[in-house]
């Protein structure tokens, strides 16, 4: 996760603005806004400021770096847009007959009861 979208997220839960957020962390609202954005990438002390001031506590932890996906995620990225259509279009399809599969199983079994 991006510093800014962490920020974003902190900032969102708390339901305050970039400018209420600027001020109570005594940053300036456009320095919040190119933070969230990502034009800025601040330091490890203004992140926690920022998130401290958005009322939460950050925590953090070491996790095994996991490549699993990489390869999938370029497959897809190579992808037309006409491509990625098709694809979430077949997944919708599949979902809502796994849906309805259900719901008629599920109706066979109460008029059997």
């Amino acid at each position: 996760m991006r510093a800014g979208d962490l920020i974003y997220l902190a900032r969102a839960r708390a339901g305050i603005t970039q400018a209420e957020l600027g001020e109570r962390a005594g940053v300036a609202q456009n320095a919040v806004s190119r933070i969230e954005r990502g034009q800025i990438d601040p330091g490890f002390a203004t992140v926690v400021a920022l998130v401290r001031a958005c009322g939460f506590e950050p925590q953090m932890s070491l996790a095994a770096h996991d490549s699993s996906y990489v390869r999938d995620v370029r497959r897809r990225l190579a992808l037309t847009p006409r491509e990625r259509l098709d694809i979430a279009v077949d997944l919708a399809q599949a979902t809502q007959r796994a849906a309805l599969a259900g719901a008629v199983a599920s109706h066979s079994r109460e008029k059997t009861a």
